[in-house]
């Protein structure tokens, strides 16, 4: 696929580590110029990309995101939280997405242009004790649904991406637990919360990298309104089997 993003004007939220980073990364060598949004300046700067130091929860940091960058052709809503805290999570996964892609609606329109939120598998299934989280990432995935239908008509597509276990920083946090619990360094605490997935393993950032670029690029150009699932398999486990084996 490379090149076939040349010349796109790509932004992409919470791009400083993990998935967001990898996305930008791949965006770029795919041949688009791409800006890079999060609230810590040393993390952009290192992924050597064009970057501005914003909240996307800030109404007026989301002014001067479009202020300094008018004109874009793909938008990448990766920016999250894990926090338990409703408005904080509906506030990063669900407010700034749709007052992004609204503030740049006109400019997608021009281009002909996409949008990709980066969802989660936890919108599609329920765990105890993450429901501020899975309500918001739930929200995305028909937010997104809601834009596609409302901006297709506009020659704009819109996209989810439903990512499971990715090694980034933010699940090593999570891991901390498993690892404290059993007594287990970190790979083996990703074995642990990935051993009933059909795959066996988290998917590295670049993994989910490699379906926003396909979604952005010219080979995804029917396809909009979709959530495509990147989990190793795991919304497939017969959960009711689990207890007879592999």
């Amino acid at each position: 696929m490379t090149g076939q993003l040349n010349e796109r004007r790509a932004l992409v939220t919470g791009g400083g580590t993990g998935i967001g980073a990898a996305i930008a990364r791949r965006l770029s060598a795919e041949g688009a110029h791409v800006t890079v949004i999060g609230r810590r300046a040393e993390p952009l700067a290192a992924t050597g990309l064009p970057y501005v130091v914003a909240d996307v929860t800030s109404a007026s940091d989301r002014s001067r995101i479009v202020a300094e960058l008018p004109d874009i052709d793909l938008l990448v809503n990766n920016a999250g939280v894990t926090s338990d805290d409703w408005s904080a999570s509906s506030e990063v996964h669900v407010v700034a997405p749709k007052a992004l892609v609204e503030a740049y609606t006109t400019s997608l329109e021009s281009a002909h242009g996409c949008v990709i939120n980066i969802a989660s598998v936890a919108g599609l299934s329920a765990a105890a004790g993450a429901s501020a989280y899975a309500a918001a990432k739930a929200a995305v995935l028909h937010l997104t649904r809601v834009q596609a239908v409302e901006l297709g008509p506009r020659g704009i597509r819109v996209n989810a991406i439903a990512p499971g276990w990715i090694r980034t920083p933010m699940a090593d946090d999570e891991m901390q637990m498993i690892m404290q619990r059993d007594g287990v360094d970190l790979d083996a605490a990703y074995s642990i919360v990935t051993r009933h997935l059909p795959l066996r393993r988290a998917a590295e950032p670049e993994e989910i990298a490699g379906v926003v670029a396909f979604l952005a690029s010219s080979d995804a150009s029917f396809i909009t309104g979709a959530t495509i699932v990147a989990d190793g398999g795991g919304l497939v486990v017969d959960v009711g089997m689990l207890a007879f084996g592999d």
